[in-house]
């Protein structure tokens, strides 16, 4: 059972990163999303990819019997975020959408990597201060890409500022 729900989880972070593909596909990736902060397209994939590296740190401290927490995260992840964002800021689009692509495969590579009897597993979560189990923080993955992938299509639909 719990290898199904695994393989569940796996197949949808597949598919939401598809469906961000095919949102992204032939766009402008220096185009704004964010009028208030400034993030292009490609600093929200730069942020995903982020996020993605840090849920599979999180997943391989389990695995090593160990937890994993973003150091000096604090109570809010905005900082984190911001300087994330800034340290990606002059990667070219090439450079991100690779980073993209890499951070989903190993993200779901550490998680196809947890065997079955310990997939329903109880950890901290990289942006501590909350735990649970592992598909949890999953899906809580997927929300979010869902969300930000919200947000391009969003940008998409505002036409751009002369």
């Amino acid at each position: 059972m719990e290898r199904h729900v695994k393989n569940q989880l796996i197949e949808r972070l597949s598919e939401t990163h598809a469906a961000i593909q095919e949102v992204i596909e032939g766009v402008d990736l220096e185009r704004c999303a964010h009028a208030d902060t400034g993030w292009r397209i490609k600093d929200i994939l730069g942020h995903i990819a982020t996020w993605d590296r840090e849920v599979a740190k999180a997943l391989r401290a389990f695995m090593a019997g160990k937890e994993y927490v973003i150091p000096n995260i604090g109570e809010d992840e905005t900082e984190f975020n911001l300087l994330a964002a800034e340290r990606m800021r002059e990667w070219t689009a090439e450079q991100i959408l690779t980073e993209w692509e890499q951070a989903r495969e190993d993200f779901k590579a550490a998680l196809e990597d947890i065997p079955a009897d310990r997939f329903p597993g109880d950890l901290v979560f990289p942006w501590g201060g909350e735990r649970g189990s592992i598909a949890h923080m999953v899906e809580y993955m997927i929300e979010h890409d869902e969300e930000h992938m919200g947000e391009i299509v969003r940008a998409l639909q505002t036409p751009e500022a002369e």
